[in-house]
């Protein structure tokens, strides 16, 4: 890991090219991979990579400096990525070696010359220190940052993907607002650093002090009338009255900028925002001084009466309104959404474009056209996730029905189709060919890839047609684990990179599917075990059965046995309604030892021991960070203490009583009873 990359070797030591050199020779193959996958890079860069390749943590950095995933002043959102992938140790070596390379270079340049106008000096500031705002992003889809200045590409979306954060299950989804409520403000407080006033952002999981620090140094910026490029609310908008007042999650105000350029609301996934809402965000926008781009991501939103006030306002001010999920623009003189330039929907086009299943089925309607539009035009879609909103296919399979009704024809510029399911859901095989035929109708199909679905094991040789052979798109069942070999017309075991992919993302093993589907997910989880391929986590949702004494395997409830794993790091069951033993206990942390990178056992829905005998597990886990978590009623959640084997709340960090115990063994057999 000491190696330069070749080329390199004869720099000065300090700034941030040198930092990228140090970056690079901490970026071997396995770690680059997972990064490229979890920013979703393109395949092409992705097979690039190879254990061979001396110089593969210098093609990463170059990728990610391009990016702009790391930055002169920000790398945040290359840690906060590392720490996804559960290289937490890589993530805070990266973040000293770049403190050690950009801390002299910043000295010298405040000896040199005074601080840049966009800047605001920290010590002014009345409130506590705290972590500087980040300038890119770090968490959900893929968000498109509307930058006003690109007057090349009309209103123009640029920006670093947002990598997908990977859950357990649909139980685990990302926060939703109640939740993003509870854990606002709840962040870390640390030492601040000047804020960059071209591109601020405000997120959920911030500190409140942060959040805090954050808006004062942009209010103080803007009350000396220095210019404030992007404020990005990344989940941390919480509501709006219909007289433009904006409060966050956490409680504070944020209060009107004069000298802010762009606003970019990013909600939690599929929000729908009402009426007064965004009548709220365009009295905002009507009263910021300087303001000409409201952007929004990820939410679905209304028309509006041609009769509202505010629109008068913010067509007098020329501010734009942008609702980046359908490359629409708000019409000001008459509330409706129409469709925005030919190059903003090129741009989105390439990005990607998601269907959600609790939109408006106008939304929809809107992203249809889009589409349609983009077909039309000659612009290839880079990827067009269906979620949780497909119904149907037709007959020929020209085109697809969605829940709400509307018809999505087939596209023939889109190149990936991904198709994510409500879990549990079967696609018997004249649907599945259908579904093929689909895909088939576009010209520049790469793949076609299912979700949450279980798909039929083979297809009769009439489904497949001489020209989807010869084509030869991939079809990748991602719960699976597997592709489909259309020559074969049956099911094989993907790639490395694809098995990587899935795995980073995490696998549910659902109890509702078959025997058939889970020997393939198990097939692919030891192949990824014995390639040393990290599996974030698996979740036995209602799947898990007990533990062979003998082997030390899992058997799930289809009689299916799980292999002890290497390259496990978290393991999690889900088997609600049922009263779990110690030797159910004791079985499963024994089974989860067996990978050095497990770090966490979970157990939800379920009932437990009120103590566990921990004498039993293996010294190194009792004298280690290893974490066993208990959620009995999806309420609180209880630690097991490995010293003494009873259960301590993991917030209030007191221990369980017996009575406490009672009480809730009480109100669980009533529910499950």
């Amino acid at each position: 890991m000491d190696r330069l990359p070749s080329g390199m070797k004869n720099l000065s030591l300090k700034g941030f090219g040198p930092f990228k050199v140090q970056l690079a020779c901490r970026l071997d193959y396995n770690t680059s991979l997972l990064l490229a996958t979890l920013w979703d890079y393109p395949r092409s860069f992705i097979g690039s990579l190879n254990t061979t390749n001396a110089d593969v943590g210098l093609m990463m950095v170059d990728k990610m400096a391009e990016r702009g995933e790391i930055v002169s002043d920000d790398i945040s959102m290359l840690t906060d990525a590392l720490r996804q992938c559960q290289l937490g140790g890589i993530a805070s070596e990266v973040e000293s070696i770049f403190k050690k390379n950009m801390s002299r270079t910043e000295q010298e340049k405040q000896e040199k010359q005074e601080p840049p106008c966009d800047r605001v000096n920290p010590s002014d500031q009345d409130t506590g220190a705290v972590e500087p705002a980040k300038a890119t992003d770090s968490e959900d889809n893929q968000r498109p940052s509307i930058d006003k200045s690109k007057e090349t590409t009309g209103r123009g979306i640029t920006g670093a993907v947002k990598p997908s954060k990977a859950t357990d299950s649909k139980d685990k989804q990302r926060p939703s607002i109640d939740k993003l409520k509870e854990t606002a403000g709840k962040g870390t407080t640390e030492a601040v650093a000047p804020i960059n006033l071209n591109r601020v952002t405000i997120e959920a999981t911030d500190s409140k002090a942060k959040q805090q620090s954050i808006i004062d140094q942009l209010k103080k910026a803007a009350d000396k009338g220095t210019p404030i490029g992007e404020l990005i609310l990344d989940t941390s908008f919480g509501t709006i009255d219909e007289s433009g007042s904006i409060t966050l999650h956490s409680g504070i105000i944020l209060p009107l900028f004069s000298t802010l350029t762009v606003l970019n609301v990013w909600t939690e996934e599929g929000r729908v925002m009402t009426e007064t809402e965004l009548t709220g965000f365009l009295q905002y926008g009507s009263k910021s001084t300087q303001l000409n781009v409201l952007g929004f991501q990820s939410c679905d939103l209304p028309s509006l009466s041609s009769s509202t006030e505010v629109l008068k306002e913010i067509q007098k001010k020329g501010v734009e309104v942008l609702w980046v999920d359908t490359a629409h623009c708000l019409d000001t003189s008459s509330g409706s959404w129409e469709m925005d330039n030919i190059d903003m929907v090129r741009e989105y086009c390439g990005v990607g474009i998601a269907i959600r299943k609790h939109w408006r089925k106008e939304t929809q309607e809107l992203q249809i056209k889009m589409l349609q539009f983009a077909s039309e035009n000659e612009i290839p879609v880079r990827m067009l996730k269906l979620n949780e909103c497909y119904c149907s296919v037709t007959p020929d399979g020209t085109k697809i029905t969605l829940q709400s009704g509307q018809t999505l024809p087939a596209l023939p510029t889109v190149r990936i189709i991904n198709i994510v399911t409500e879990d549990g859901r079967t696609i018997p095989a004249d649907e599945f060919a259908r579904l093929l035929e689909f895909a088939n109708q576009s010209r520049l199909i790469e793949d076609l890839s299912f979700q949450g679905c279980e798909l039929p094991p083979t297809l009769p040789a009439s489904s497949i047609s001489p020209e989807m052979e010869s084509k030869n798109f991939k079809v990748y069942w991602m719960s699976a684990g597997h592709c489909f070999d259309l020559t074969l017309r049956t099911w094989k075991i993907a790639d490395l990179n694809t098995i990587r992919e899935s795995c980073g993302a995490g696998v549910v093993i659902y109890k509702q599917c078959s025997s058939h589907m889970h020997k393939l997910q198990v097939h692919y989880l030891t192949v990824a075990s014995q390639n040393n391929v990290p599996i974030s986590f698996i979740n036995l949702s209602e799947s898990y059965r007990t533990v062979d004494a003998t082997t030390g395997s899992i058997i799930l409830e289809s009689g299916v046995m799980l292999p002890r794993l290497t390259s496990l790091g978290r393991l999690s069951i889900n088997a609600e309604g049922r009263e779990l033993t110690e030797e159910d206990a004791d079985g499963v942390v024994k089974y989860s030892n067996h990978s050095s990178q497990c770090s966490e056992v979970d157990f939800y829905w379920c009932f437990l021991p009120w103590s566990v005998p921990t004498d039993r597990f293996p010294a190194h886990l009792r004298s280690g960070k290893f974490l066993v978590l208990w959620d009995p009623e999806d309420k609180e959640e209880f630690t097991l203490d490995l010293a003494s084997g009873h259960w301590v709340n993991h917030a209030t960090k007191m221990a369980l009583t017996e009575k406490e115990y009672q009480d809730m063994l009480v109100r669980f057999r009533l529910k499950y009873k």
